[in-house]
């Protein structure tokens, strides 16, 4: 497993004060434009559980395909809002994270989810994990080679990314 240095702490006190109700729901909006508007509206203006936006970040977008036209497994959804070519919207209560064409990042996603951490909406593992995610996602970084990577990683290949044009965002 990647291991990733977290610069991020939070207050260890008392484990049952640091823990948000398994039930209790936070103002959310995550999306961004991805091809032609297809990325998931599911968490736009709404209240989620901590565990229900972590499941969001991870789920498969399932907009990856291979020669077949079939649906190539772990394009997460987090990896398209830090490397799409569009725009997208990263909000937490009234804490709004925007931006316009080209400029999607992986430092606004970390962020993100850096401030739902402290806030003690994510758990120690899940923030541990969506840390990870950025990290393999920051090695893609351009959301039309996300297919290229996840079909090396299917046949067990090593990916290197190659900078052409289509490489760039």
């Amino acid at each position: 497993m990647l291991e990733v240095n977290l610069d991020v702490r939070r207050d260890k006190g008392n484990d049952k004060e640091n823990k948000m109700n398994a039930t209790e729901r936070v103002f959310v909006s995550i999306y961004c434009m991805v091809y032609q508007d297809e990325f998931s509206k599911e968490m736009v203006n709404r209240m989620a559980t901590g565990q229900e936006i972590y499941e969001f970040l991870i789920k498969d977008a399932g907009l990856c395909k291979d020669e077949n036209n079939e649906v190539i497994p772990g394009d997460c959804n987090l990896w398209y809002l830090g490397c799409n070519d569009k725009y997208g919207i990263l909000q937490y209560k009234n804490i709004i994270k925007q931006w316009d064409l080209g400029e999607s990042s992986f430092d606004r996603v970390e962020a993100f989810i850096s401030l739902l951490y402290l806030d003690k909406v994510f758990t120690d593992e899940q923030y541990r994990n969506l840390i990870s995610r950025c990290y393999e996602g920051r090695q893609i970084d351009n959301m039309y080679l996300i297919r290229d990577y996840l079909i090396s990683k299917r046949k067990g290949e090593v990916w290197v990314k190659k900078m052409t044009d289509s490489g760039r965002r």
